[in-house]
């Protein structure tokens, strides 16, 4: 689904945020201050940041208007100060919305539900396991973090997932990927791409892509 930055100071409360959001087959990146947060906020892309305000060393506050300076990523203040004045200085400083603490787990996972989806085109995203693609900006993730492939990696992992529970022949790929009558191609092609594939998704054991023999390939289960 979605990856999230999540900034919450309270250990026990953090954790219970990335269960419930884990329940929706989010990936959560959980810090627990302001520091720690500066040095990982703009390491990964990210769909949605959840910001505590009040923290030991530094402002949730500050953290969105970083955040604004190259994003407009959605950003949901959790905090404890919803006086007038406190919520208009979060909306000044850019945040999209507001959860006032305490809140119980099932609002704020419909709340966070709501906003991924006036933000996230679903079509454009192919999620599988730990593995996420947005076919819109042609990036991957793997448990969060961005792997790099080569145009053809990600034309054939792209056509795999798409093709998800399907056997898809070699054939298939060196008409979909090369050459319409696959000239010029030699017969390891498609063999070593996949390996090359299987190493940068740390497949070894065929999770993701599977061998079906005398066939061709297949993703998933």
């Amino acid at each position: 689904m979605a990856h999230i930055f999540l900034l919450e100071d309270d250990t026990l409360l953090c954790r219970g945020i990335s269960i419930a959001l884990q329940k929706d087959h989010h990936t959560v990146t959980a810090v627990s201050g302001y520091l720690e947060a500066l040095q990982k906020y703009q390491r990964q892309k990210y769909d949605l940041f959840l910001l505590d305000i009040n923290l030991p060393d530094g402002s949730g506050l500050t953290l969105c208007q970083k955040i604004r300076e190259i994003s407009e990523t959605p950003v949901l203040f959790l905090t404890a100060n919803d006086t007038e004045e406190d919520m208009l200085s979060g909306f000044l400083a850019g945040c999209d919305d507001y959860v006032s603490k305490p809140f119980p787990l099932e609002v704020l996972r419909k709340k966070v539900l709501a906003i991924l989806k006036r933000t996230i085109s679903e079509t454009s995203r192919i999620h599988y396991r730990d593995l996420d693609v947005d076919t819109d900006k042609c990036l991957v993730f793997l448990k969060g973090e961005e792997i790099h492939l080569t145009s053809t990696e990600y034309k054939l992992l792209t056509c795999l997932m798409q093709n998800k529970g399907m056997v898809v022949t070699k054939a298939m790929l060196l008409e979909k990927l090369w050459d319409v009558d696959g000239n010029f191609i030699d017969d390891n092609t498609v063999r070593v791409h996949i390996n090359r594939l299987r190493q940068k998704l740390h497949d070894d054991k065929q999770e993701y892509i599977i061998t079906v023999f005398g066939m061709g390939y297949t993703f998933g289960e």
